[in-house]
């Protein structure tokens, strides 16, 4: 199995995935069946990932292993055939090892529309603003 990852970078940092793929340097493709890892830097913007996306299947990459992915992020994902997996931590070694023993859980819709606004359980104004949409 082939995984891609977004990391903080592809030196110091290269072990590290990112908070989510628009603050990623770099890019981890490993493939689990011979224990090789590829790094590539991100270009940063849309058109670059659609075209990266689309060679990574050409390349038999069909998974992704993601701290934080939007509902448009998931659903062109999916929609491209891949499956996204939500990482535990933000350790890359820890993730490929929960990955190669099957227990990293897949990212669902229902669980990405849930991070986006928290729930307020009481009245706005004790709401941080920073944070409530209501």
């Amino acid at each position: 199995m082939k995984v891609f990852i977004p990391v903080i970078d592809s030196s110091r940092s290269r072990y590290t995935i990112a908070n989510g793929f628009s603050d990623s340097g770099s890019i981890c493709v490993f493939d689990t069946k011979d224990n090789h890892v590829t790094w590539y830097e991100s270009t940063g913007n849309p058109a670059g990932y659609s075209e990266m996306l689309d060679e990574l299947k050409s390349n038999g990459v069909f998974n992704v292993i993601a701290s934080a992915v939007s509902p448009m992020a998931l659903k062109v994902f999916s929609d491209k055939g891949f499956t996204v997996y939500k990482s535990v931590g933000n350790d890359l070694l820890v993730n490929l090892e929960l990955l190669r023993i099957r227990c990293l859980p897949i990212y669902g819709m229902e669980e990405c529309m849930s991070e986006l606004t928290p729930t307020c359980f009481s009245n706005c104004s004790s709401c941080e603003p920073a944070i409530c949409h209501n």
